[in-house]
């Protein structure tokens, strides 16, 4: 791996330097096609990490053999899986003289045939259509053997009703093994895609420990499941030591999965096999130019996975608007790492936009705009904010009439302080002090918020309700259910998903891509403040809120969570925010 070292450089000029590089490591798809384009055809000299081809589904479908050939070779690409079926021809029932003849084509060609693409599973309950599966497995071996190919894809698939899923996954493992000697002896792999049903890394990894055979490889398929449950790294890191001689992309431009993050992943791991595009648009009217395209994309990928730029700290300015002294601008490295909105026309203090490095909206747009596909409910969670639903019986969660009013606020560095009255209606029933301090380097940004609240009478109760506290309110990609829904969320004792809500922790992170790369949000309860670890109020919606007083209303009983305080003891809180673009260091490491 070549490594961009810092200790040559300038320390007057160490900070340009790294506001340059940052957005080097976190650019998504569309600022590396941009890249692609401006050298391509110039950096092929240098070996590239990974070799790059194609399945014919679908960009080439309509293609004979000979046109499958030309444009490959056209567009830099190594090698084609040929899915049965198609243009191509290239089926069991070829006779030998025609087998010896695509093998020779593919010898004379520096366009590798990497294999045969079925469309066999063993998934069935019906004996007869199992055994059929398995006939014709037997006979693409032969075929891919026969024509310099080194293995077959098969798919596991699919559960069916009245057969419980364990029985299922032990047939689908056992008819793999049953298999392996043929395509031992053949030198094949038996090509297990990430497909259907079973594309679960759990499932798939079952199968393949069923199996128990060198031959039984796991062809990666870029599913949008790959993003679920424990994340892409950890699902990957399940499955890599499976992997076979080909792996599975959709169009390397579709910012709906994090491309950049698994091309590292593959040039970090040496990966030796062909990545292949298998494209699920209709066939381009221009094939060539489009396929080099990819190419060029997949090169710039690999190129950047290479480059180690380091995660030293960024400059940071907050900046009051001109125009809107209230709103103030936080910048890293010059890129917009937030607006803290602290006018009269947000009902409490605010942040919005909020970013993960590489300029990505980490929380939901809307109420401040309308974009397409997000939804519009609960207008009261609005980017990163501090409220409760239960205030000396005021609801400062929901209701209008409750607003939290900035008096004052300073800029001193990194850090942001003001004062705020909560006033509910023309009564004013706390004072708040928040001093927010920020950080950040290329691949992170962080917040520390440390909170006081101080009654206006002697006490104050803050009541036992699930609707507070510190939130923030995701972006739609970075759910778990929902339009756009790709996200996931994780507690500090590995809980998911639905099973974060309501439960105790120390932290909570929500994942998933946002402009082709992957994006955490991560939220901490400090160590220090009341009650904790805190309970969270998590949603699968896109809510995530530390709130530690709704012990009652999380856990269904027992003892009220309501707390008071005193101006001689006022309440204290303090949360770190945390985003992260590309993969988790930590996880990598693990």
């Amino acid at each position: 791996m070549v490594e961009r070292r810092m200790s040559n450089i300038p320390e007057r000029n160490r900070r340009e330097f790294l506001a340059a590089s940052a957005g080097m490591l976190v650019a998504g798809p569309a600022g590396i096609a941009a890249a692609a384009r401006a050298v391509a055809g110039t950096i092929t000299a240098t070996p590239r990490p990974l070799t790059f081809g194609m399945v014919t589904y679908l960009w080439g479908r309509d293609l004979s053999l000979q046109e499958l050939l030309v444009a490959c070779e056209a567009s830099g690409l190594e090698g084609v899986e040929l899915r049965t079926t198609h243009r191509h021809g290239v089926e069991r029932d070829l006779s030998a003289e025609a087998r010896r003849e695509i093998r020779k084509r593919f010898a004379d060609s520096p366009v590798a045939m990497v294999g045969i693409g079925s469309d066999e599973r063993f998934d069935s309950p019906d004996p007869a259509r199992l055994a059929a599966a398995k006939r014709s497995t037997r006979e693409f071996l032969e075929l891919s053997s026969s024509v310099g190919g080194s293995g077959v894809k098969v798919k596991p698939d699919s559960f069916h009703r009245g057969v419980d899923q364990a029985t299922t996954i032990r047939q689908i493992g056992r008819s793999l093994s049953e298999l392996a000697p043929m395509a031992a002896d053949l030198g094949q792999e038996l090509r297990l895609e990430v497909h259907g049903q079973c594309a679960d890394p759990g499932h798939i990894r079952r199968i393949v420990e069923i199996a128990d055979h060198p031959s039984v490889r796991v062809c990666w398929n870029s599913n949008a499941r790959d993003l679920r449950g424990e994340g892409l790294q950890r699902n990957y890191q399940r499955l890599r030591p499976h992997f076979g001689g080909t792996l599975h992309v959709r169009e390397l431009g579709d910012e709906r999965y994090p491309y950049v993050d698994l091309i590292e992943l593959l040039v970090r791991d040496r990966y030796a096999g062909m990545v292949l595009l298998e494209a699920h648009s209709s066939p381009p009217r221009h094939r060539v130019p489009a396929l080099a395209n990819q190419r060029a994309v997949m090169d710039e990928m690999s190129r950047r996975a290479t480059v180690v730029v380091g995660d030293a700290p960024l400059p940071v300015v907050i900046a009051a608007r001109r125009r809107a002294p209230r709103q103030f601008d936080v910048r890293a490295g010059g890129e917009l790492f937030g607006t803290v909105r602290l006018g009269s026309g947000d009902r409490t203090p605010v942040v919005f936009p909020l970013n993960a490095p590489g300029g990505r909206l980490a929380v939901r747009a809307f109420p401040f705009e309308r974009r397409a596909g997000e939804s519009d409910d609960h207008p009261h969670h609005r980017g990163l904010w501090f409220a409760h639903g239960d205030v000396d019986g005021h609801d400062f969660w929901h209701d209008e009439k409750c607003r939290v009013v900035v008096r004052n606020a300073v800029v001193e560095g990194s850090n942001l302080r003001f004062d705020a009255d909560w006033m509910a209606g023309d009564r004013r029933v706390a004072v708040e002090s928040r001093t927010m301090r920020f950080a950040a380097t290329p691949s992170r940004r962080r917040i520390d918020v440390d909170i006081e609240l101080k009654p206006v009478a002697e006490t104050m109760i803050l009541g036992d309700t699930k609707e507070g506290t510190f939130a923030l309110r995701l972006a739609p990609t970075l759910r778990v259910d929902g339009p756009q829904a790709l996200g996931r969320l994780e507690n500090a004792e590995g809980m998911l998903d639905g099973d974060c809500w309501g439960r105790r922790s120390k932290s909570i992170i929500a994942e998933g891509p946002v402009d082709g790369r992957l994006v955490r949000v991560r939220m901490t309860d400090v160590v220090g403040n009341p009650r904790h670890p805190t309970w969270w109020h998590a949603r699968k919606y896109g809510l995530l809120a530390a709130n530690p007083f709704g012990r009652r209303a999380f856990e269904g009983g027992g003892t009220s969570g309501a707390m008071t305080i005193t101006k001689e003891s006022p309440l204290r809180l303090r949360y770190a925010v945390e985003l992260g673009t590309g993969l988790d260091s930590a996880s990598v490491d693990s």
